[in-house]
Protein backbone atom coordinates (compact mmCIF):
# COMPACT_ATOMS: atom_id res chain seq x y z
CA UNK A 1 0.00 0.00 0.00
CA UNK A 2 1.51 3.32 -0.86
CA UNK A 3 2.16 6.27 1.23
CA UNK A 4 -0.86 8.52 2.36
CA UNK A 5 0.09 12.05 4.35
CA UNK A 6 -2.70 13.51 6.37
CA UNK A 7 -2.06 17.23 6.27
CA UNK A 8 -4.12 18.57 9.26
CA UNK A 9 -4.18 22.33 9.64
CA UNK A 10 -4.55 23.46 13.64
CA UNK A 11 -5.35 26.94 15.09
CA UNK A 12 -6.07 26.58 18.87
CA UNK A 13 -7.45 23.36 18.51
CA UNK A 14 -7.25 22.06 21.93
CA UNK A 15 -8.70 18.66 22.91
CA UNK A 16 -10.28 18.26 19.08
CA UNK A 17 -6.28 17.96 17.90
CA UNK A 18 -5.60 15.55 19.88
CA UNK A 19 -8.75 13.24 19.24
CA UNK A 20 -8.45 13.91 15.54
CA UNK A 21 -5.10 12.87 15.71
CA UNK A 22 -5.60 10.08 17.75
CA UNK A 23 -8.75 8.73 15.53
CA UNK A 24 -5.86 8.91 12.52
CA UNK A 25 -3.69 6.71 13.77
CA UNK A 26 -6.14 3.96 14.14
CA UNK A 27 -6.57 3.96 11.02
CA UNK A 28 -6.41 0.08 9.69
CA UNK A 29 -3.66 -1.37 6.93
CA UNK A 30 -2.69 2.15 5.00
CA UNK A 31 0.89 3.29 6.01
CA UNK A 32 0.41 7.12 6.76
CA UNK A 33 3.11 10.24 7.77
CA UNK A 34 0.51 12.78 9.14
CA UNK A 35 1.94 16.51 9.03
CA UNK A 36 0.81 18.93 11.58
CA UNK A 37 0.62 22.67 10.25
CA UNK A 38 0.48 24.90 12.83
CA UNK A 39 -0.86 29.01 13.20
CA UNK A 40 0.20 30.15 15.66
CA UNK A 41 -1.87 28.92 17.85
CA UNK A 42 -1.54 30.32 21.82
CA UNK A 43 -3.42 27.20 23.30
CA UNK A 44 -0.68 24.94 23.33
CA UNK A 45 -2.12 22.24 21.61
CA UNK A 46 0.29 21.72 18.66
CA UNK A 47 2.75 21.18 21.24
CA UNK A 48 0.65 18.96 23.38
CA UNK A 49 0.25 16.88 20.09
CA UNK A 50 3.90 16.34 19.49
CA UNK A 51 4.07 15.32 22.94
CA UNK A 52 1.48 13.02 22.69
CA UNK A 53 2.52 11.67 19.35
CA UNK A 54 6.41 12.04 18.64
CA UNK A 55 5.92 10.25 15.55
CA UNK A 56 4.16 13.29 13.37
CA UNK A 57 5.70 15.95 11.07
CA UNK A 58 5.06 19.75 12.91
CA UNK A 59 5.33 22.51 10.99
CA UNK A 60 5.81 25.78 13.39
CA UNK A 61 4.27 28.99 11.28
CA UNK A 62 5.23 32.14 13.43
CA UNK A 63 1.45 34.03 12.32
CA UNK A 64 -1.74 32.88 11.29
CA UNK A 65 -1.22 32.62 7.66
CA UNK A 66 -4.90 31.26 7.27
CA UNK A 67 -6.17 28.20 5.33
CA UNK A 68 -2.89 28.40 2.83
CA UNK A 69 -0.43 27.33 5.57
CA UNK A 70 -1.94 23.21 4.14
CA UNK A 71 0.90 24.22 0.83
CA UNK A 72 3.76 24.36 3.67
CA UNK A 73 2.37 20.64 4.35
CA UNK A 74 2.24 20.18 0.69
CA UNK A 75 5.50 20.78 -0.21
CA UNK A 76 6.89 18.70 3.29
CA UNK A 77 4.81 15.67 2.28
CA UNK A 78 6.58 12.51 0.96
CA UNK A 79 3.00 10.25 0.02
CA UNK A 80 1.48 9.22 -3.29
CA UNK A 81 -1.50 10.24 -1.99
CA UNK A 82 -2.67 13.35 0.08
CA UNK A 83 -5.59 14.34 3.04
CA UNK A 84 -6.44 17.47 3.77
CA UNK A 85 -7.70 17.24 7.28
CA UNK A 86 -9.56 19.99 9.86
CA UNK A 87 -8.23 19.48 13.54
CA UNK A 88 -11.60 19.45 14.36
CA UNK A 89 -12.87 15.90 12.66
CA UNK A 90 -12.49 12.51 13.96
CA UNK A 91 -12.31 10.18 11.38
CA UNK A 92 -13.61 5.89 11.14
CA UNK A 93 -11.45 3.07 11.11
CA UNK A 94 -11.69 2.41 7.78
CA UNK A 95 -12.07 5.57 6.17
CA UNK A 96 -9.42 5.83 4.36
CA UNK A 97 -9.37 2.45 2.74
CA UNK A 98 -12.85 3.13 1.10
CA UNK A 99 -11.89 6.41 -0.36
CA UNK A 100 -8.51 4.16 -2.22
CA UNK A 101 -10.97 1.76 -3.23
CA UNK A 102 -13.18 4.47 -4.59
CA UNK A 103 -9.99 6.22 -6.24
CA UNK A 104 -8.89 3.06 -7.36
CA UNK A 105 -12.47 2.64 -9.58
CA UNK A 106 -13.61 5.80 -10.65
CA UNK A 107 -10.15 7.30 -11.51
CA UNK A 108 -8.30 10.71 -10.38
CA UNK A 109 -9.73 13.57 -8.75
CA UNK A 110 -10.58 14.84 -5.42
CA UNK A 111 -12.57 12.66 -3.00
CA UNK A 112 -15.15 13.64 0.20
CA UNK A 113 -16.24 10.92 2.49
CA UNK A 114 -19.95 11.83 3.96
CA UNK A 115 -19.52 14.55 6.82
CA UNK A 116 -21.46 13.80 10.17
CA UNK A 117 -21.35 16.14 13.12
CA UNK A 118 -19.15 15.20 16.17
CA UNK A 119 -21.45 15.90 18.63
CA UNK A 120 -24.60 14.98 16.55
CA UNK A 121 -23.47 11.68 14.58
CA UNK A 122 -26.73 11.17 13.01
CA UNK A 123 -26.97 14.72 11.62
CA UNK A 124 -25.25 15.68 8.53
CA UNK A 125 -22.56 18.47 7.59
CA UNK A 126 -21.66 17.66 4.36
CA UNK A 127 -23.23 15.51 1.64
CA UNK A 128 -20.37 16.73 -0.73
CA UNK A 129 -20.07 20.43 -2.15
CA UNK A 130 -22.02 22.56 -5.13
CA UNK A 131 -21.34 25.73 -6.69
CA UNK A 132 -24.14 27.56 -8.17
CA UNK A 133 -23.65 29.08 -11.31
CA UNK A 134 -22.99 32.74 -9.18
CA UNK A 135 -20.50 31.70 -7.20
CA UNK A 136 -22.90 30.79 -3.91
CA UNK A 137 -21.34 27.64 -2.23
CA UNK A 138 -23.18 25.09 -0.26
CA UNK A 139 -23.07 21.86 1.99
CA UNK A 140 -25.54 19.60 0.07
CA UNK A 141 -27.94 18.10 3.19
CA UNK A 142 -26.27 20.35 5.88
CA UNK A 143 -28.53 20.04 9.25
CA UNK A 144 -30.54 17.19 7.41
CA UNK A 145 -31.30 14.39 10.07
CA UNK A 146 -28.98 11.56 8.12
CA UNK A 147 -31.67 9.30 7.08
CA UNK A 148 -29.87 7.60 4.01
CA UNK A 149 -30.89 10.40 1.44
CA UNK A 150 -27.12 10.58 0.21
CA UNK A 151 -26.01 7.20 0.29
CA UNK A 152 -24.88 6.83 -3.51
CA UNK A 153 -21.57 7.47 -5.25
CA UNK A 154 -22.01 10.89 -7.11
CA UNK A 155 -19.94 13.31 -9.03
CA UNK A 156 -20.53 16.30 -6.98
CA UNK A 157 -19.06 20.49 -8.10
CA UNK A 158 -15.93 20.67 -5.45
CA UNK A 159 -15.05 18.63 -1.75
CA UNK A 160 -15.15 19.78 1.44
CA UNK A 161 -11.78 21.28 2.78
CA UNK A 162 -13.07 19.73 6.19
CA UNK A 163 -11.51 16.60 4.30
CA UNK A 164 -10.29 15.80 0.53
CA UNK A 165 -8.63 12.71 -0.32
CA UNK A 166 -6.58 13.02 -3.86
CA UNK A 167 -3.13 12.23 -5.84
CA UNK A 168 -0.14 14.05 -4.50
CA UNK A 169 0.21 14.32 -8.52
CA UNK A 170 -3.38 15.75 -8.63
CA UNK A 171 -2.81 18.27 -6.21
CA UNK A 172 0.49 19.30 -8.11
CA UNK A 173 -1.45 19.54 -11.05
CA UNK A 174 -3.94 21.84 -9.64
CA UNK A 175 -1.51 23.39 -7.83
CA UNK A 176 -1.09 25.51 -4.49
CA UNK A 177 -3.98 26.87 -2.51
CA UNK A 178 -4.38 30.57 -2.81
CA UNK A 179 -3.15 32.45 -0.10
CA UNK A 180 -5.39 35.48 -1.26
CA UNK A 181 -8.83 33.57 0.33
CA UNK A 182 -7.16 33.41 4.34
CA UNK A 183 -10.52 32.15 5.28
CA UNK A 184 -13.38 30.24 3.43
CA UNK A 185 -14.07 28.95 -0.18
CA UNK A 186 -10.82 28.32 -0.29
CA UNK A 187 -11.93 24.39 -1.07
CA UNK A 188 -14.62 26.06 -3.41
CA UNK A 189 -11.92 27.91 -5.66
CA UNK A 190 -9.73 24.44 -5.61
CA UNK A 191 -12.49 22.43 -6.84
CA UNK A 192 -13.73 25.25 -9.20
CA UNK A 193 -9.87 25.30 -10.48
CA UNK A 194 -9.81 21.10 -10.92
CA UNK A 195 -13.03 21.70 -13.43
CA UNK A 196 -10.73 24.30 -15.62
CA UNK A 197 -8.40 20.90 -16.14
CA UNK A 198 -11.02 18.61 -16.46
CA UNK A 199 -10.59 17.06 -12.86
CA UNK A 200 -13.73 15.53 -10.74
CA UNK A 201 -14.96 15.99 -7.34
CA UNK A 202 -16.53 13.03 -6.10
CA UNK A 203 -18.43 12.16 -2.97
CA UNK A 204 -18.44 8.93 -1.38
CA UNK A 205 -20.73 7.83 1.15
CA UNK A 206 -19.49 4.75 2.50
CA UNK A 207 -16.47 6.83 4.16
CA UNK A 208 -17.40 8.73 6.97
CA UNK A 209 -15.86 11.33 8.61
CA UNK A 210 -17.10 13.30 11.98
CA UNK A 211 -16.61 17.62 11.85
CA UNK A 212 -17.03 19.45 14.61
CA UNK A 213 -18.21 22.20 12.19
CA UNK A 214 -21.48 24.32 13.40
CA UNK A 215 -24.74 22.39 13.57
CA UNK A 216 -26.27 26.14 13.16
CA UNK A 217 -25.66 28.99 10.89
CA UNK A 218 -23.40 32.25 12.84
CA UNK A 219 -24.12 35.41 11.87
CA UNK A 220 -20.64 36.78 11.95
CA UNK A 221 -19.67 40.09 10.05
CA UNK A 222 -16.07 38.50 9.65
CA UNK A 223 -17.48 35.02 7.84
CA UNK A 224 -20.03 37.11 5.40
CA UNK A 225 -16.85 39.33 4.36
CA UNK A 226 -14.87 36.73 3.60
CA UNK A 227 -17.36 34.51 1.60
CA UNK A 228 -18.50 37.47 -0.41
CA UNK A 229 -15.00 38.74 -1.29
CA UNK A 230 -13.87 35.42 -2.36
CA UNK A 231 -16.83 34.49 -4.16
CA UNK A 232 -16.20 37.38 -6.46
CA UNK A 233 -12.46 36.92 -6.60
CA UNK A 234 -13.62 32.83 -7.99
CA UNK A 235 -16.06 34.69 -10.57
CA UNK A 236 -13.64 37.58 -11.47
CA UNK A 237 -10.85 34.92 -12.01
CA UNK A 238 -12.25 31.65 -13.16
CA UNK A 239 -15.15 32.55 -15.48
CA UNK A 240 -14.25 33.70 -18.82
CA UNK A 241 -15.17 37.66 -19.50
CA UNK A 242 -17.63 36.22 -22.00
CA UNK A 243 -19.90 34.50 -19.19
CA UNK A 244 -19.24 37.65 -17.00
CA UNK A 245 -21.09 39.85 -19.44
CA UNK A 246 -23.75 37.02 -19.78
CA UNK A 247 -24.21 36.88 -15.78
CA UNK A 248 -23.50 40.24 -14.86
CA UNK A 249 -27.48 41.61 -15.45
CA UNK A 250 -27.98 39.02 -12.91
CA UNK A 251 -25.44 39.26 -10.69
CA UNK A 252 -27.14 42.96 -10.29
CA UNK A 253 -29.89 42.01 -9.05
CA UNK A 254 -28.74 39.47 -6.94
CA UNK A 255 -25.94 41.59 -5.02
CA UNK A 256 -28.69 44.33 -4.82
CA UNK A 257 -30.72 41.47 -2.92
CA UNK A 258 -27.96 39.94 -1.14
CA UNK A 259 -26.83 43.58 0.74
CA UNK A 260 -30.61 43.82 1.58
CA UNK A 261 -30.67 40.87 3.05
CA UNK A 262 -27.02 41.36 4.82
CA UNK A 263 -28.56 44.94 6.08
CA UNK A 264 -31.58 43.22 7.62
CA UNK A 265 -29.00 41.18 9.50
CA UNK A 266 -27.06 44.04 10.32
CA UNK A 267 -23.97 42.74 8.30
CA UNK A 268 -24.31 45.49 5.35
CA UNK A 269 -20.96 46.68 6.18
CA UNK A 270 -19.49 43.48 6.02
CA UNK A 271 -20.92 43.40 1.74
CA UNK A 272 -19.50 46.58 1.22
CA UNK A 273 -16.26 45.86 3.03
CA UNK A 274 -15.42 43.23 0.58
CA UNK A 275 -16.23 45.09 -2.07
CA UNK A 276 -13.28 47.92 -1.07
CA UNK A 277 -11.05 44.71 -0.67
CA UNK A 278 -12.19 43.75 -4.09
CA UNK A 279 -10.85 47.12 -5.07
CA UNK A 280 -7.63 46.79 -3.24
CA UNK A 281 -6.68 43.27 -4.53
CA UNK A 282 -7.34 44.31 -8.56
CA UNK A 283 -3.99 43.51 -8.92
CA UNK A 284 -3.56 40.16 -7.55
CA UNK A 285 -6.81 39.34 -9.21
CA UNK A 286 -5.77 40.83 -12.11
CA UNK A 287 -3.07 38.56 -12.20
CA UNK A 288 -4.48 35.46 -10.80
CA UNK A 289 -7.06 35.56 -13.90
CA UNK A 290 -4.58 36.12 -16.44
CA UNK A 291 -2.77 33.02 -14.73
CA UNK A 292 -5.83 30.67 -14.59
CA UNK A 293 -6.91 31.80 -18.42
CA UNK A 294 -3.59 30.53 -19.75
CA UNK A 295 -3.61 26.82 -17.76
CA UNK A 296 -7.22 26.04 -18.47
CA UNK A 297 -8.05 23.02 -20.62
CA UNK A 298 -12.09 23.27 -20.69
CA UNK A 299 -14.53 25.90 -21.64
CA UNK A 300 -16.94 27.65 -19.45
CA UNK A 301 -19.86 25.58 -20.79
CA UNK A 302 -18.08 22.55 -19.64
CA UNK A 303 -17.75 23.86 -16.33
CA UNK A 304 -20.76 25.03 -15.44
CA UNK A 305 -22.56 21.34 -16.08
CA UNK A 306 -20.97 20.99 -12.93
CA UNK A 307 -22.40 23.62 -11.30
CA UNK A 308 -26.64 23.74 -10.01
CA UNK A 309 -29.44 26.75 -10.18
CA UNK A 310 -30.47 25.45 -6.58
CA UNK A 311 -29.01 27.02 -3.56
CA UNK A 312 -30.26 24.81 -0.86
CA UNK A 313 -30.49 26.80 2.74
CA UNK A 314 -30.00 24.18 5.50
CA UNK A 315 -33.02 22.67 7.08
CA UNK A 316 -32.21 24.74 10.57
CA UNK A 317 -33.45 27.75 9.18
CA UNK A 318 -35.68 27.06 5.92
CA UNK A 319 -39.08 27.82 7.87
CA UNK A 320 -37.72 31.44 7.43
CA UNK A 321 -39.78 33.43 4.95
CA UNK A 322 -37.06 36.06 4.31
CA UNK A 323 -34.55 33.03 3.54
CA UNK A 324 -37.01 31.31 1.77
CA UNK A 325 -37.63 34.42 -0.60
CA UNK A 326 -33.92 34.64 -1.22
CA UNK A 327 -33.55 31.01 -2.17
CA UNK A 328 -36.60 31.54 -4.51
CA UNK A 329 -35.09 34.14 -5.96
CA UNK A 330 -31.31 32.86 -6.58
CA UNK A 331 -32.86 29.71 -8.27
CA UNK A 332 -34.97 32.25 -10.69
CA UNK A 333 -31.87 34.09 -11.17
CA UNK A 334 -29.83 31.11 -12.07
CA UNK A 335 -32.04 29.00 -13.99
CA UNK A 336 -32.38 32.52 -16.64
CA UNK A 337 -28.73 33.03 -16.53
CA UNK A 338 -28.26 29.47 -17.51
CA UNK A 339 -30.01 29.61 -20.51
CA UNK A 340 -28.39 32.49 -21.69
CA UNK A 341 -25.30 31.03 -21.44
Amino acid sequence: MNLTSIIILNYNGGEHLLECVESVFKTKDIPLEIILVDNNSQDGSQMECKKKFPEIELIQNQTNEGLSARNLGIEKSRGEFIVFLDSDTIVDTNWLNILFDSYKKNGPGFYQPKLLYKTKKNVINSAGNMINIFGLGYSRGKDETDRGQYEEFEMVSYTSGACTFSSSEIIKKVGKIDEIFFAYHDDLDYGWRGWLLGIPSYYEPKSTVYHLGSPTLKWSGKKFFYLERNRWICILTLYSIKTQLKIFPFLIVLEIGIFFYLLSKGLGKSKISSFISLIKLWNKIRKRREKFSKIRRKDDNYVIEKFVSDYQIPTTIQNNESQNMQRKMINGLSNLAKKII
